[in-house]
């Protein structure tokens, strides 16, 4: 494993703990073994566990069953990350006897901005903002929801955590949107913790898409925070997101798996 590796499966595990406490929709729970969120919410990563070491002398086929039982009996199913930068070959055999199944995979990418810059032709019309007012927040809140695709149950909560509760504390996150041509089109949020500045929310409006915005506005963004002192960039995407952010300079570094039990 590497520095740079730790650094992007930390920052993902230190933005969702600040995400809890901004929103206090889920709760983050450490100790010395673990790292795991727990909600009632039925969402993915709000009942999930990030890091896990198993108990000496303890079967972990034994151990995952019990925790994930706690979950059931509040309702909800766990989540489970494995990452390709720490393997764990007993956990992911009991993860399997567990009938834990694979349900995502985040591709865990990084970019040092040492020397890093990006020439690109400017798109015409279109102009990044740092988000500060009441109806900077409401247009962003409209374009994640539509670019996420969230459907209208949940976006209430989606919106408490991702939007509202993050816009709390603009000392370590920061939301930005796209305009183009003055209709706001993609957004995109920084979480700067130290010299690592993560790369998450950012979407862009259906009909919008294929244009470059998105990797237009992360450079944009990039840029800004290259000039605020911020020495790495780490991101984590999607499968379909996957190839996009290399073009701008992020190399993938490891895998995230998910999965669901």
């Amino acid at each position: 494993m590497t520095d740079v590796q730790n650094l992007i499966f930390d920052s993902m595990i230190r933005a969702y703990e600040k995400l809890s406490q901004l929103s206090g929709a889920f709760s983050f729970v450490e100790d010395e073994r673990m790292q795991r969120f727990e909600s009632a919410i039925p969402f993915g990563l709000f009942n999930s566990v990030f890091t896990f070491k198993p108990s000496e002398g303890i079967d972990p086929v034994v151990e995952i069953r019990s925790l994930a039982s706690a979950y059931h009996e509040r309702g909800q199913k766990l989540s489970w990350l494995t990452s390709s930068h720490k393997p764990d070959e007993a956990v992911d055999q009991a993860l399997a006897i567990n009938q834990f199944n694979q349900v995502d995979v985040i591709s865990g990418q990084a970019l040092s901005l040492k020397d890093w810059s990006y020439e690109r032709a400017a798109i015409p019309g279109l102009e990044v903002r740092a988000v500060r007012d009441a109806e900077e927040i409401d247009q962003y809140r409209k374009v994640i929801l539509e670019g996420f695709s969230i459907p209208e149950s949940m976006a209430e909560i989606f919106s408490k955590v991702f939007v509202d509760g993050p816009n709390k504390d603009t000392t370590m996150v920061q939301h930005y949107l796209a305009y183009l041509n003055g209709a706001p089109v993609t957004t995109l949020t920084t979480f700067i913790e130290g010299d690592v500045a993560g790369f998450y929310n950012i979407s862009t409006r259906e009909s919008y898409r294929s244009k470059g915005l998105a990797s237009s506005t992360l450079a944009f963004v990039l840029s800004k925070v290259q000039q605020s002192g911020a020495k790495w960039a780490v991101i984590h995407a999607t499968p379909m997101a996957r190839s996009v952010y290399p073009k701008v300079g992020f190399q993938e570094e490891l895998t995230i798996r998910i999965f669901n039990g």
